[in-house]
């Protein structure tokens, strides 16, 4: 879920201990933001190089995982308590199981328990909460149906089970966790990156007319767009076919030859903040619970929206997705009154001949939304294909331009090409985002500049920490745990 924010302005390289605010001065979101990221930054880093990438406290050591006596080959016992990875806090308030871990959304026919050797690891990340998801956030003193205040985020974590087979050796409780991050390191390293820039093409010499304003924004109001992968998979080289997969080498153990599908990916003028909660779902008709505010955060015939729950969403996060993600379908009628809306296709039942996606809008407990997204795809396709180092304009003279990392060694040519002399087309992450503020003043993009013009950066989110749990050893024998625990430094006071 996105937040209507102006930008974000942390920059940990810029080593800001605190804001600073001044006297009569205009309060921006940006600053409180920056101020709550830079005091983050600083707990979380503290936390990280005093316990290391991963550790449990010998008090409330959380998420042990141990197998369930009536049960050892269907589910598994997950403990309570806390654990730090990466410096982040993530808590399970009670013990649970890992099919029905809170934030989890397992489906027991897609992502069983292995029957064979296998590794639990913890995926935790932060997640923005409106009021869509948890309405207690509004404060009704200002309208029951007025806007809302500010967002939350939100600490998610699941417990993912991987199995060891023929492709992958089981490394043995002794490797389990080099093997884990050699195997992250193969799926997501290097990730692709993204320049940003404002460019005015001039109409053609032959008008009388013509004006050459230069680079410039051209957009009416200040904007952050934002930029954000759909289908995980590899940049397009210029002028290839976007329908075959990409042929990649593979990292880390088991290395090989693997094809991988195009990315693709969406964009939105308003940082994909304008969602409506959904009441109801029946084939391409959609019930929402009300309008937007105005006629543009709202929405509209013609625009493209993605239904999104808490479940399609946190299933962004799979390393080995079971289901693809939720295909965006274009507004074809609107009852205002009705408060209804007409897709252009039914939204739970997938493309032709393609896998259906997450059945969502059924659970009222999910929060089921509509998110408004304002590319225009090619005919029949509900996204753009991720095309590398080409400039592709998005509207107003904002362009963006993807790139894939360069390789460390070699030089020039060589550089640009994997071991079997094809070129490295990077790996893109469905989620992976990056965010443009747009200024009507300069009438440019604020965006980092390299000596040779707009710099190519890694995405600015999402920022998934991981940890190895547990080496599930083969039959019904248990666990080894794999998170260190460790005491605390001062013993607590009284």
């Amino acid at each position: 879920m996105s937040v209507d924010i102006s930008r974000v302005s942390f920059d940990p390289s810029k080593h800001y201990s605190r804001i600073v605010h001044q006297q009569g001065r205009v309060t921006l979101d940006a600053d409180a933001n920056e101020q709550t990221a830079v005091l983050l930054h600083y707990l979380r880093t503290v936390v990280a190089d005093v316990l290391g990438p991963a550790a449990v406290p010998r008090g409330a050591p959380g998420f042990s995982v141990a197998r369930i006596p009536q049960d050892p080959d269907r589910d598994l016992a997950l403990g309570a308590g806390r654990l730090y990875v990466d410096g982040l806090l993530v808590e399970n308030d009670a013990p649970t199981t890992y099919l029905t871990q809170p934030d989890g959304h397992v489906d027991p026919e897609t992502a069983p328990v292995p029957a064979g050797p296998a590794l639990a690891y913890l995926r935790a990340w932060e997640r923005e909460v409106t009021v869509i998801q948890d309405p207690a956030i509004r404060e009704i003193a200002l309208g029951g149906t007025g806007p809302d205040t500010a967002a939350r985020a939100k600490v998610v974590w699941q417990v993912v089970l991987h199995g060891f087979g023929e492709e992958e050796p089981d490394p043995g409780a002794a490797e389990a966790s080099a093997w884990f991050r050699s195997w992250l390191d193969g799926l997501y390293r290097p990730a692709g990156r993204l320049a940003a820039r404002a460019r005015y093409e001039p109409t053609a010499p032959s008008d009388p007319c013509a004006v050459a304003p230069g680079a410039r924004f051209r957009g009416p109001e200040n904007q952050l767009y934002r930029v954000q992968v759909h289908t995980s998979g590899a940049g397009l080289l210029p002028g290839a076919d976007p329908a075959r997969p990409v042929v990649r080498a593979r990292r880390g153990r088991g290395a090989g030859r693997a094809a991988k599908p195009v990315a693709t990916f969406v964009w939105s003028r308003e940082n994909a903040s304008v969602a409506l909660p959904v009441a109801s779902v029946a084939g391409p008709v959609v019930t929402v619970e009300g309008w937007g505010r105005d006629h543009r955060l709202g929405l509209d015939v013609g625009d493209l929206v993605e239904l999104v729950d808490d479940a399609a969403a946190v299933h962004a996060a799979d390393e080995a997705p079971a289901v693809p993600p939720q295909r965006v379908h274009r507004i074809v009628a609107l009852d205002v009154p009705g408060r209804t809306l007409t897709l252009d296709a039914d939204p739970n039942a997938g493309p032709p001949g393609g896998q259906s996606p997450l059945q969502v809008g059924g659970d009222p407990e999910l929060h089921p939304y509509l998110r408004r997204w304002d590319h225009r795809p090619p005919r029949g396709e509900d996204a753009l294909p991720v095309v590398l180092d080409t400039w592709i304009p998005l509207e107003d003279g904002v362009e963006v331009r993807f790139e894939a990392p360069r390789r460390p060694t070699g030089t020039g040519r060589d550089a640009e090409r994997g071991p079997d002399g094809e070129r490295t087309a990077g790996r893109f992450r469905r989620g992976d985002h990056w965010l443009v503020p747009a200024r009507t003043i300069p009438g440019d993009v604020l965006w980092p500049q390299a000596e040779d013009g707009p710099a190519a950066v890694g995405p600015h989110g999402v920022v998934y920490r991981y940890a190895p749990l547990a080496y599930l050893p083969a039959g019904e024998g248990d666990p080894v745990p794999l998170v260190p625990a460790f005491s605390p430094l001062f013993p607590p006071a009284g």
